[in-house]
Order: C-alpha cells, then structure tokens, then sequence
C-alpha cells in the first residue's frame, strides 16, 4: 500500500543476523550491518511534534523530513547520524556513546570515518522518506546527499545503541529509451497490463498528451490514490474550512500499518496540516492518508475523484489503508467477500460496522500473503493514466495559488529515483504505489524553459508478483527517458 520511492513493499521487517563490514558499492563505501528484508521511505529529522507544540510548515522543495524521526531511541541515533555526517570525522568517545561494542570491535572508528567522509563529499545529509515498519529498533530512511541519493537502514539494542548499520547507495539505471518506439516496446515486456500517458500541461492546465498506451482504460494505483486526498485537502484549504499550519491530533481509531512512520508515534501527538502532506506523499505514509482522508471526509475525496477520474465509480466508497489491510488480511477472505458481495450503496456501511472495529493485531501479513496477488482488480483504488495526468495538473494549479506552497514541498521533497538534472529540470514531483501485482509511478517536471511534463505509467498483474527489483529500475529509467524525449 505504498510507494514512496520505487519499489517498497508492505509488510513486516525481518531482522537478520549481524553481517558487519565494509563493502565499496558504486564507489561508496557502505556500512553493512544488521539488515532487513523490506526497504523504507524515509527523510532526516528530528523528533516528532509533541502535543502542545507549535506545528511547522516548510515550503522550500529542498528540506528535510528530520522533523518526523519518532521520539524514540533509534530516531534519536538517526537523528545523530544525520547530524554528524555533516561534518565528519567523529571522535572515539562519541562513536562509543551512539554505538555498541560489537559493532565498534568489527567497524573501527578509523573505517567509520573513512566511510562517512565518502559519503560526506557531496552535501550535508537530508532525510526524504522514512519508514517505521512495526519494528520499535528500527528505521530505514531514503537520504539525500547533493546529487547522491541512498537509503539508511538503523537498529538499536535495548541500551538503545546502535547495533546495526546499513548505508546503501541508490542502483544504477539502464539507459533510457531514446525513442518512444523503443520506449513503448520496453514497457510492454514489464507486464501483462499496462498503461502509460506522457502529456504537457497546456497554459490553462490541461493535458496534451504527447504518447500513450491505453491511456483511457482504469488500472490500479496502489499508493498514488494519495494524490485524490491531498487534492481533497488542498480544496479545503482553499475554501477556507482548514489551514496548512493548523495543528491536526493523530487518533487511535485511525492508525494504520507501514508504508510510513507515524504509526509508531502514540495518539494525541499533534502535526501541522502541511506536515501531515509531507510526509503522506514523500513517504507514502498510510496512517497520514487515514489521518487526512478523516479529516476532510469520505465524501470530500469522493468528490475530489470525481473532479479529476472517469471512473470515480470504481473508488465508491473510498477506502482508506486500515480498511484494505483488514479487508485483504484479516482472516481473509471472510471480510473481502462479504464486502464485495454488497452493493456499492450498502459498502460503505459495512465499512463502518464491521471492518473499521476489527483490530489491527487481525491483520496477520507473511510472506506467503505477499507472495501472490491479492483483490487487485476488486479492493484496491483505481483510475487510468489520464486521470491521473487531471490530478497532477490539478494539483499543479492549486500549488501556484494563494497560500498553496505546501502542495509543491510536499510533492518534490522526494523525486522518487528519477535524478533529473536541476539545471535542466529545477522542479520535479512524484508519487508512486506499489503492492504485490502492481506498481506505479507518476511523475510531474518544469524545465528551465518553462514547459511543464506529466509521465504516468500503470503496471499490473492479478496472477502472479511483478519482480520489483528488475522491474522499478527499469521503469524508472523509460520514464526519465520519456522527460528527454518530451522536452
């Protein structure tokens, strides 16, 4: 159920032994500590806005995410670490303070520096995506570092030091398409279903499409529904019902599982509206969407979806992550099959009876569930890549509007891997889903000239896995190759 950066999958994070050492990856050095089987969306920052606190808002397309790191041991030493690597090398006693013993026996504080000086070389670290799985040692994070991006895997024992490290650079991409021919061709190896719309906003917002493959025709989105409730919220805003930099409560009832890291954070604990959107795109936050799409109401992002999709019938009722955990893995099938067998006007009402009242600790997520495909093409959120070219374009007018500059730092906080050069392209957005069977990504960048590119791109497959780790980098690279060709 999210996507901040391609790919991630939802599920729970599975400690290995400790491997420790040293290992140059794409030149980096690279901590190779305790490792977890699950990537993580994640940004730097420091910790989470208590109750009573004054919410921040940051409208520059450049900040971090530190401000969401959980008040806890291991957000604290990530916090550390983002902090120090600005500034390298760091002394023995200090490594002795954050790290434990068996770390330090195998990774001396000579070897610690030498790899953070590495890391160092191009910026200070910024935190981009974060993810808390259901782990309370562990975070992984998506950092940015100058034109560098990698993602940080940290574990603490119960002293609360760190006892696993992981520092990974981001692959390299193959070389995008250079034509839409080819570009075309190599998107129809990547699955059975697939729909793919390259357009340009014209002066007045609309898209022109430039290519598209099945642009029309509805898929499944995984987490870029987010884009339909963050709409949802903009209108409030503009209509004045809500304001970017109110304080909004996270609530018990509405805590959902990972993508994301607020639902490690107790209920009362109070963010900015705008923080709120930050953090729901950059790192696919699911308990933020929950959080937001309460706030506004089901029938506000009804409304929303109707105003940018040709098939809103297909997201009646909206469904809200904790529904789709308990409806697709809870005791399943027993609650998707009572729930599709229901007529769109009676759904929404078992929503609320029954799903809503089942616990989080029924949704019981292995391995094998995530194994096979799962309701993708029946509880799910859905619309086609014009739809979905509407949203952005939607959103890219309201972010151009009075007081709207949250809309565009909480769209460009994480370019999703893409790695358009700023020079050419100084302002990029993104938002993606992922889960088992299908994986989109969608993007929205203005180069220097002034034109603006909309790429969406829809995979899926209800039959088996779409393989994540072949297929994402692909896709990201024929959708940076669809932005050359389009400019």
């Amino acid at each position: 159920m999210g996507s901040s950066n391609p790919p991630r999958r939802v599920g729970r994070r599975d400690r290995r032994p400790l491997r420790v050492g040293w290992t140059a990856t794409l030149g980096v050095a690279t901590i190779l500590a305790t490792s977890f089987v699950s990537l993580a969306s994640m940004s730097p920052g420091l910790a989470s806005v208590r109750p009573g606190s004054t919410p921040r808002i940051s409208s520059e397309p450049s900040h971090s995410l530190q401000w969401a790191l959980p008040a806890s041991p291991v957000g604290r030493q990530l916090g550390w670490l983002i902090d120090v690597a600005s500034h390298p090398p760091v002394s023995a006693a200090e490594l002795r303070a954050h790290f434990d013993a068996t770390f330090l026996g195998q990774v001396p504080p000579k070897e610690f520096n030498a790899a953070l000086a590495s890391l160092h070389g191009s910026g200070a670290w910024r935190i981009v995506t974060l993810d808390a799985g259901t782990a309370p040692g562990a975070l992984d994070a998506n950092v940015v570092s100058g034109a560098t991006r990698f993602g940080v895997e940290i574990a603490v024992d119960s002293r609360g030091l760190v006892d696993g490290l992981f520092v990974q650079p981001s692959p390299t991409l193959p070389a995008p398409p250079t034509s839409w021919r080819v570009l075309e061709a190599k998107l129809s190896t990547l699955a059975p279903d697939v729909g793919f719309e390259a357009a340009t906003l014209s002066s007045k917002g609309a898209c022109t499409p430039l290519r598209a493959f099945l642009p029309s025709t509805a898929r499944p989105l995984g987490s870029m529904f987010k884009l339909f409730v963050l709409g949802a919220v903009a209108h409030a805003v503009k209509q004045g019902a809500l304001a970017w930099d109110q304080s909004v409560a996270l609530e018990a009832h509405l805590v959902s599982l990972p993508s994301g890291v607020l639902q490690v954070d107790p209920a009362g604990t109070k963010f900015s509206l705008a923080q709120f959107a930050e953090i729901m795109i950059s790192s696919s936050d699911n308990t933020a969407a929950d959080r937001l799409a309460a706030l506004v109401g089901r029938q506000a992002v009804e409304t929303q979806v109707r105003a940018w999709s040709a098939h809103s019938s297909l997201d009646t009722p909206f469904l809200r992550t904790r529904e789709v955990f308990v409806l697709k893995y809870a005791n399943y099938p027993h609650y998707a099959d009572a729930y599709l067998a229901l007529p769109s006007k009676s759904r929404v009402g078992y929503l609320t009876r029954v799903v809503d009242e089942v616990p989080l600790s029924a949704v019981d997520i292995s391995a094998s569930d995530l194994s096979t495909p799962r309701a993708v093409d029946s509880i799910e959120w859905f619309a086609s890549p014009s739809d979905l070219c509407r949203a952005f374009a939607g959103l890219y007018a309201d972010a151009h509007g009075p007081s709207a500059a949250p809309i565009a730092a909480a769209m460009s906080l994480n370019d999703g891997g893409l790695g358009l050069s700023p020079k050419q392209w100084p302002e990029v957005w993104f938002r993606g889903g992922s889960e088992t069977g299908v994986l989109t990504l969608g993007y929205l960048a203005r180069n220097r000239a002034g034109k603006v590119v909309v790429v969406v791109v829809l995979l899926s497959d209800p039959r088996k896995a779409i393989d994540e780790s072949t297929v994402a980098p692909e896709l990201v690279s024929i959708l940076r190759g669809a932005f050359k060709l389009a400019s």
